[in-house]
């Protein structure tokens, strides 16, 4: 009873389906090829296609990042240039409005201002105006008769504000200089709170663009120094004609800076129509923006070129795997002839090999399946109680003190035993489609389909039993005879995946067993 025996399905395998016919397996082999060439070459390209994407994305995010630290850190350097600048005004400011502005006063106010503008190379200049905005004093030296500053937006703006915070001012040209520079400005007031004047704060434009030019940001990189109202205040590479130039409906304001004070993305310029990878930043503490941008165009130069040589190096591969696989399809077509040939000798050669691996199949010693077996059986029972939800069962089997019963009465007593247990073990397997196999050493495994953790037990119990009563001398047994002790364990499909999840949970099982006196069963939690 039991599993069918390794000569029966022999006899059975000697009349199974012959081979496929001569023609139909040439086409096949045909067919197979080129599928697989075809694959190999669809792979490679959609490979290469999606390596140069990457790349593509690699070199502009690689950009994004550049930019947006160079926007930080140009940020940096305009906030320091400017608070020095401030720092000085508040300093002068708090001067006036304490000691308060008159005639003998100004000669020491003016070294004071010259004194201040030597420490710091970006100034252009320090100014004081009064409430009429004529020129009290300033820093450079210059005598320019009845100047008067109250046109100018800086000082418009205190007149009409009261607010003591410091103003940045859009890029003018200097009156006393031409040069163009930067505002910085500060209000001063009388004791009683109302305007008595304006102290400027001029910075060359010509210090940003000194460190802008010194950047390598490629023929149509940009920086721009932007201020809150969309203007530009200074931007690389320099042109007077768009210093001034509002940029309110560019993507900067419409899109970029909406969203947060910094960040990155690829956009057209709003100025020239150019798409570039940009980073911005704002200047913290004032109403300024830093704007860097590479040309979209020029940074993907690179990956460009890398694109091409990879396409190039694909396509020679391609059509070298080409050629290779036309020779190999003329190739195999040839041999079909001499396939037809030898057909006959491979049906036997095929029938002969499935014997053997049929054999293979068997343990020697006992006669029972192997190893090899089990792990097929184990397998598809698993596969088939997964999936028509039905039961199965696994017993794990070893035999007591099997060592000591060598040493005691030698390999060959041993042998005899594990044959005597073998035996015992296919004779309390009643049902075709179990299966009794030697593990290896000692020990014996039976698979159950159909049969849950109970009814396993009771099969383990039938055959502990008949070891025992079958008075198998063993001087140093658990009852002076053979025993075995038994691992039960019921398929779980939530818990246990492979048939190595299985085996060790009957292994555990019979682990239990032999720690707990051996000579029993025991079923796996």
């Amino acid at each position: 009873m039991g599993h069918p025996s390794v000569n029966d399905r022999i006899e059975q395998s000697r009349h199974g389906v012959s081979l496929v016919p001569e023609q139909a397996v040439a086409r096949l082999k045909v067919r197979s090829v080129v599928f697989l060439l075809v694959a190999v070459c669809l792979s490679m390209t959609a490979i290469v296609i999606w390596e140069v994407w990457n790349s593509r994305q690699y070199h502009l995010h690689d950009k994004e990042v550049a930019m947006s630290n160079l926007a930080q850190t140009l940020a940096s350097q305009a906030q320091a240039a400017i608070k020095q600048s401030d720092t000085l005004l508040f300093t002068i400011v708090d001067r006036l409005e304490n000691d308060g502005i008159d005639q003998a006063r100004l000669s020491g106010l003016e070294r004071l201002l010259r004194a201040q503008r030597s420490e710091l190379g970006q100034l252009h200049g320090l100014f004081v105006y009064d409430e009429k905005g004529q020129w009290i004093a300033n820093s450079n030296g210059a005598t320019v008769p009845n100047a008067n500053n109250a046109d100018r937006g800086y000082f418009i703006f205190h007149r009409d504000h009261p607010d003591r915070g410091p103003h940045i001012g859009p890029s003018i040209k200097s009156r006393s200089s031409g040069e163009w520079i930067m505002t910085v400005s500060r209000r001063i007031n009388h004791p009683d709170g109302s305007f008595a004047g304006v102290a400027l704060a001029t910075i060359y434009l010509s210090h940003f663009l000194a460190l802008y030019n010194s950047i390598d940001m490629g023929s149509n990189g940009v920086i721009n120094l932007i201020a809150d109202d969309a203007s530009i205040v200074v931007r690389r590479p320099f042109k007077e004609a768009e210093i001034g130039t509002s940029v309110a409906k560019g993507p900067l304001f419409m899109q970029l800076l909406p969203k947060g004070d910094s960040g990155t993305a690829t956009v057209p310029s709003y100025i020239d129509g150019i798409e570039r990878v940009v980073g911005f930043r704002r200047v913290e503490g004032y109403p300024l923006i830093i704007f860097a941008a590479l040309n979209k165009e020029e940074v993907l130069a690179g990956w460009r070129e890398q694109a091409l040589l990879s396409a190039s190096i694909v396509s020679l591969f391609l059509g070298f795997l080409g050629v290779f696989g036309y020779r190999l399809i003329r190739l195999m077509r040839q041999q079909n002839h001499v396939q037809s040939v030898l057909l006959d000798a491979q049906e036997k050669l095929i029938e002969v090999n499935r014997s053997l691996e049929l054999l293979a199949l068997e343990d020697a010693l006992t006669g029972l399946s192997n190893r090899r077996q089990f792990d097929l059986f184990i397998l598809a029972e698993m596969g088939r109680a997964r999936r028509n939800q039905t039961h199965l069962a696994l017993l794990m089997i070893d035999v007591d003190h099997f060592k000591s019963f060598n040493d005691l009465y030698g390999h060959v007593a041993g042998d005899e035993s594990l044959r005597n247990i073998s035996t015992i073990i296919s004779d309390n397997i009643k049902r075709p489609g179990d299966l009794a196999a030697r593990y290896g050493g000692e020990e014996f495994t039976v698979v159950l389909p159909g049969t849950d953790y109970v009814g396993a037990f009771l099969v383990a119990e039938k055959i502990r039993r008949a070891v025992q009563q079958a008075g198998i001398t063993h001087s140093k047994g658990v009852e002076g005879t053979v025993t075995v002790s038994l691992g039960v364990c019921g398929y779980n499909p939530a818990s246990q995946d492979k048939p190595n999840d299985l085996v060790s949970a009957a292994d555990k099982a019979l682990y239990v067993a032999k720690a707990s006196g051996r000579n029993m069963s025991v079923i796996a939690n």
